[in-house]
């Protein structure tokens, strides 16, 4: 009897115990524990990332990640080589675009080896129906006159009408204002080539 008296006691100790304690955290408020979460997980954190660490190392998984990290440094060294591979081919295409226009001007000067010819690129043209002129990269400084003729190896593509310090206008044989004199291959005899609106 007395045994079940002190065992009611506890019990009702241990309920009032663990009521007091709810009514203490429903009226805690939740930022004030703010602080006490900060310490904890500072405490907490290195001790479970050394656990996890020592865990990776005993069943391998560190080798998984080292592996990710080479995979990352190895791809940005082939990002690297394929943009320096990048920059070499577009030099090479630069190279290549240069040499053939040196073969052309090569072939050009056998061609017309009788003549003092200066290599010159079309900069610009101004194309309207009325006329057709181009502007090319050469000018007086480069000992180009007006009405100088313009060939290419294909023969004679017009004459220059004005130029400036460093570049020339040309106006080329399809403009409707031009007109060349020019003799028959077959016959020889003279023919007065102009012109015509291709518009």
């Amino acid at each position: 009897m007395y045994k079940n008296k002190k065992t009611g006691i506890i019990g009702i100790i241990i309920t009032i115990i663990v009521l007091i304690i709810l009514v203490l955290l429903t009226n805690i408020k939740l930022g004030s524990l703010t602080g006490a979460q900060n310490l904890f997980s500072k405490l907490v954190m290195p001790v479970q990332n050394g656990i996890t660490y020592i865990k990776n190392r005993i069943s391998g998984n560190n080798e998984f990640f080292e592996d990710i990290n080479n995979l990352k440094i190895e791809n940005e060294n082939l990002r690297e080589e394929n943009k320096q591979l990048e920059e070499k081919l577009r030099e090479l295409e630069i190279i290549k675009a240069e040499n053939a226009t040196l073969r052309s001007y090569n072939n050009m000067s056998e061609k017309y080896a009788d003549y003092t010819t200066v290599p010159a690129y079309i900069i610009n043209k101004d194309i309207s129906n009325l006329s057709d002129t181009m502007v090319i990269n050469i000018g007086s400084d480069d000992g180009i006159k007006e009405n100088m003729p313009v060939i290419t190896t294909e023969g004679l593509v017009g004459y220059v009408i004005s130029t400036t310090d460093k570049t020339s206008k040309v106006k080329p044989l399809i403009d409707p204002s031009t007109s060349v004199s020019s003799a028959m291959s077959t016959s020889r005899d003279g023919v007065i080539v102009k012109g015509i609106l291709r518009k």
